[in-house]
């Protein structure tokens, strides 16, 4: 009987369209089939609830259930394969890279264990480089962005590596870093073009471009790459992992039209309701940004939920409070993730945000 209960679940699930909805019911599949000890279903359900959110603008669910998954399979090797949750893997590093409370020696023991899966499965080290340049970008840590890309490009490519347009956003940030805004300018041109495209791309790489080519004085490139930005967001509207893209810009509107960013900032601020870790981090930074820009007294409209580290139980918030809201959020998790990393690199960020 349990088993007609999952799959009557399953069967509501591919029905609709809201990602959190499927998630919600996932784990109601899961509980089911844990409480009748059935391994096989509860291996499936969390590779299904890991591919589902990692749609969602913050994970919650998928860490624990990838460990469940990694447990099941070295206790039952001879039952599943390795291979099926691989790129899985690569999701979950990202999120203990994200995460301020998971040590280095815990993300080094996970990276590790990673790279032996990978290369006893036939597949070569360039996915484990694709995390460290991830969060040498994320650190802004110029040496170590240029250790990782020279790792990336020594390796061969598989089906494991990042896809090629992730790849080359992330080179496209890196000579942000090295070689300025011109410079990266002219790398991101197959991808504002559409050469190469993927989920993620080129949402990320023209909201990164308008952003700063208004700090570089590039009026004309900042609000081309804006609206085609704006075109992007609006076919992933229903995506909330759009979620930090999507803040960003209405940080680039805030210097050239306060109203459009007060339109974004009502539409997706609520959407920011996640855990505290690295985009957390990124958003607040932006936030407190766009604030900057708003008379003090501005009210904004947001419909928070009670799990939005916001809320205060009201529709109606000011500019200032907002600003100094997200200021404290940002100190907070620069302090721990500094402190994680042994460096003052997210201070450096926040200094210069």
């Amino acid at each position: 009987m349990y088993t007609l209960k999952i799959q009557k679940l399953r069967n509501q699930i591919d029905r609709i369209d809201n990602t959190l909805e499927k998630v919600n019911l996932l784990t109601q599949a899961i509980r089911i089939a844990d409480e009748n000890e059935d391994i096989e279903w509860g291996y499936e359900l969390r590779l299904e609830l890991i591919n589902e959110e990692i749609d969602l603008a913050y994970s919650t669910e998928s860490l624990p259930a990838f460990a469940w998954v990694l447990q099941a399979y070295d206790e039952n090797p001879d039952l599943f394969s390795e291979e099926d949750f691989l790129w899985q893997y690569k999701w979950m590093m990202s999120e203990l890279y994200d995460n301020p409370e998971v040590s280095r020696e815990q993300i080094d023991a996970a990276l590790s264990d990673f790279e032996m899966r990978l290369l006893r499965n036939g597949y070569g080290r360039r996915a484990i480089h694709n995390e460290e340049l991830s969060d040498a970008l994320a650190q802004r840590d110029l040496d170590a962005v240029e250790l990782a890309l020279q790792k990336v490009k020594a390796s061969q490519r598989d089906d494991m590596s990042d896809c090629e347009a992730c790849e080359m956003d992330a080179e496209v940030s890196a000579a942000l870093l090295k070689s300025g805004y011109a410079a990266a300018t002219e790398k991101a041109l197959p991808l504002v073009e559409k050469q190469f495209t993927c989920a993620h791309v080129p949402l990320r790489t023209t909201v990164n471009l308008a952003y700063e080519g208004y700090r570089n004085g590039d009026m004309e490139k900042a609000l081309q790459m804006a609206q085609q930005a704006e075109q992007e967001i609006y076919k992933k509207e229903r995506d909330s992992s759009i979620l930090l893209s999507a803040i960003k810009l209405a940080t680039y509107f805030s210097y050239t039209d306060l109203p459009k960013a007060k339109e974004w900032i009502e539409r997706y601020l609520p959407w920011a309701d996640g855990p505290d870790n690295r985009r957390m981090f990124q958003l607040a930074c932006h936030m407190e940004e766009a604030m900057r820009q708003f008379d003090p007294e501005e009210l904004f409209d947001l419909e928070l939920k009670e799990s939005h580290n916001l809320f205060q139980g009201r529709q109606q918030y000011q500019a200032k409070e907002i600003a100094a809201h997200y200021r404290r959020l940002a100190e907070e998790l620069a302090q721990r993730f500094d402190q994680r990393n042994g460096n003052n690199n997210f201070r450096k960020q926040l200094n210069m945000a």
